[in-house]
């Protein structure tokens, strides 16, 4: 009789340690399930975007070297050449800017889902986000998602060193595209400078950072050189003649053209610096690939 009134009782709790569960842990477990199932999706997305994105870098090489032939040759058969292969690189970099823009659309449908479920992991795809926006020519966007996201990092206890290295170098880059592309649309020289030496800045903080750690060896840091690689990119940007630059490709992974929406003249403030910036410049530990 007692064995069935503990039975009973145990039985009656079942409700209660259910309900529990479910506005509990099996709340959070049912927010990452989804979270997971739709940044699987956003990692689907961003590899289609890249696929599309080296495909378009390889009709923009093709394309220069059109314009470059009939420059030299201005025959009819060489302007139509140019004329063709310029208007396939355009088509090929739209379809990669609007590839990029469906993934920077997942990852935030990523972040809605996960709410204040799992704080490290919304950094992340806040990162990948923000990337997928600079690609996709949303470039002053997703400088505003890095920049917000770096200050956060650098405010945080327990700093997140990889990910913290990470977007601060996206920034850099994003601010690199920005500055490139400023000047190659003919915007005046105090305009587009504000974005390259924002560039320099957090390549040189890199970069000296990363040297920091082999003080004391006899070592080749291979990140700290290709930081500093990135910095006299930079800097060959600044010191170059349009003319030069026109003739050089865009970087592997810019948009072929920025959003006229936010631009840096629009924008508050003068965006987020690194500590203790002297305005000098530098590079990035995943070197920014070819192209410049």
């Amino acid at each position: 009789m007692i064995f069935s009134r503990i039975a009973w009782g145990i039985w009656a709790l079942v409700p209660v340690a259910a309900v529990t569960y479910h506005f509990g842990p099996g709340q959070t477990a049912y927010v990452l399930d989804q979270a997971s199932r739709l940044q699987n999706e956003a990692s689907i997305a961003q590899g289609i975007a890249q696929i599309d994105q080296d495909t378009a870098y390889a009709k923009h090489l093709e394309a220069i070297d059109a314009r470059r032939k009939a420059f030299i040759d201005p025959s009819s058969d060489n302007q139509r050449m140019a004329l063709d292969a310029t208007g396939l690189e355009e088509r090929a970099y739209a379809k990669a800017a609007t590839g990029w823009k469906t993934t920077a659309d997942r990852f935030q449908e990523v972040l809605t889902i996960l709410g204040d479920a799992s704080p490290k992991e919304a950094r992340d795809i806040r990162w990948a986000k923000a990337r997928a926006s600079v690609r996709a020519g949303e470039i002053w966007t997703g400088i505003q998602e890095l920049e917000s996201l770096v200050t956060e990092l650098d405010g945080s206890a327990t700093l997140d060193d990889s990910l913290a290295r990470t977007a601060r170098e996206e920034l850099a880059t994003a601010y690199y595209y920005g500055a490139r592309l400023l000047r190659l649309s003919g915007m005046p020289a105090q305009e587009w400078r504000i974005e390259s030496g924002k560039a320099r800045q957090h390549f040189r903080y890199l970069a000296e950072s990363e040297s920091g750690k082999y003080r004391e060896k006899d070592d080749t840091n291979d990140a700290a050189k290709n930081y500093q690689r990135n910095l006299e990119l930079v800097l060959n940007l600044e010191q170059s003649s349009l003319a030069e630059l026109q003739g050089r490709p865009l970087p592997k992974d810019s948009p072929r053209a920025g959003k006229p929406g936010n631009r840096p003249a629009k924008r508050p403030g003068k965006g987020k610096g690194p500590p203790n910036q002297d305005g000098r410049g530098a590079g990035g530990p995943e070197e920014i690939r070819d192209g410049w």
